[in-house]
């Protein structure tokens, strides 16, 4: 249908009125082709005099603009339009599901939570508004804010999959993992191959001290997509913390393959990875624990292996600067025992 309206608009004889301009516009937003459907749009909103647009058809313009420039990433110049047709007429709720995406396009976080919020105001029933609002507002770190309105969202949707995955993920950042296991159970029920859902099953099992069904869901969801990043890093975190330091290298191996900036998996492998080479020197393990406090310093556990690695290579003044970082920002008796070890064996001499 879409086709044949493109068709019959396209071959007109005669030049096409405002309103054509307008519907073809629409249609050509709608199926992805924003340079084409801009030329018509501008057209149709520069109209005067016979065929001029109405309130509601104006508005119909301004927010099928507002796509097309969006679907060319001209984020700044979508918003002024989508701004006027939420003007023009807020009853839609694409219009403002479109321009909560566009200001998040220019980077402005607090504009794009506003709109989804005045759109949710506008439109109360709006469920689509509220998973939006729920999921900018977790991005955003307001995870309390967020994962109520994703709790509200959920439990008025019987049969959203993926809205009750994310409500999960957001009950578990703020330690409701009860709940959150409650949907990620009903969220697995109607998608079991969803690597999400799976996911946000596994993190509320943890949450709730389970580690073998986390473990258990973490390797479902891999299974379903085994380039999930998420669930890898989590079920490394999880073989490393039970002593599986071969298991847990090679899930963080794959995290860094598909993710090489991933720095939390760069400082957990170079930790195994030191384990596993016992009292020989790790180069690869270095390299990586390097790169892990350089990007962010408060990894303390990576300055605590750097520290024994530092040891081992004779370094004694950076193995004893290292572990003292490690243990300002934790205080672990044995970070401190290890350093106190250090205070009686000379630079150049490996550490035992």
């Amino acid at each position: 249908m879409l086709n044949a309206l493109l068709i019959s608009l396209s071959l007109a004889q005669a030049p096409l009125s405002t309103q054509e301009m307008v519907k073809l516009g629409e249609a050509l937003a709608l199926r992805g082709d924003g340079k084409k459907a801009q030329v018509q749009l501008e057209k149709a909103l520069a109209a005067e005099g016979d065929g001029a647009l109405d309130g509601k058809t104006r508005a119909r313009a301004e927010r099928a603009l507002g796509l097309a420039l969006l679907q060319q990433r001209k984020g700044k110049d979508a918003v002024g339009h989508l701004e006027t047709s939420a003007t023009l007429d807020g009853s839609v709720e694409k219009t403002w599901l479109y321009l909560g995406l566009a200001k998040d396009q220019v980077g402005d976080t607090k504009g794009s939570i506003q709109a989804y919020r005045d759109g949710a105001k506008a439109l109360p029933k709006s469920i689509s508004l509220q998973h939006e609002l729920g999921m900018a507002l977790l991005s955003a770190g307001l995870n309390v804010e967020g994962a109520t309105v994703l709790d509200k969202a959920a439990a008025k949707a019987e049969h959203d999959g993926e809205l009750m995955a994310d409500a999960a993920y957001g009950l578990s950042l703020v330690g409701r993992f009860q709940d959150a296991r409650e949907y990620a159970m009903r969220a697995v029920e109607m998608s079991p191959d969803s690597p999400d859902a799976l996911y946000t099953l596994g993190m509320s099992e943890l949450g709730l001290g389970k580690g073998k069904e986390a473990a258990a869901a973490f390797a479902e969801a891999i299974d379903s997509d085994e380039t999930h990043v998420p669930a890898l890093f989590q079920l490394g975190l999880l073989l490393q913390a039970q002593g599986d330091d071969k298991g847990a290298a090679k899930r963080l191996t794959t995290v860094l393959r598909v993710d090489p900036d991933h720095t939390r998996a760069k400082a957990h492998l170079g930790v195994s990875l030191v384990r596993l080479a016992g009292a020989k020197a790790e180069p690869r393990a270095e390299g990586l624990l390097r790169d892990a406090v350089a990007a962010d310093p408060s990894l303390a556990i990576a300055w605590a292996t750097l520290g024994d690695v530092e040891a081992r290579n004779g370094k004694i003044k950076d193995a004893s600067a290292s572990l003292k970082k490690a243990l300002k920002l934790k205080a672990e008796p044995a970070w401190q025992k290890r350093l106190d070890g250090l205070k009686n064996v000379k630079e150049g001499t490996p550490a035992p």
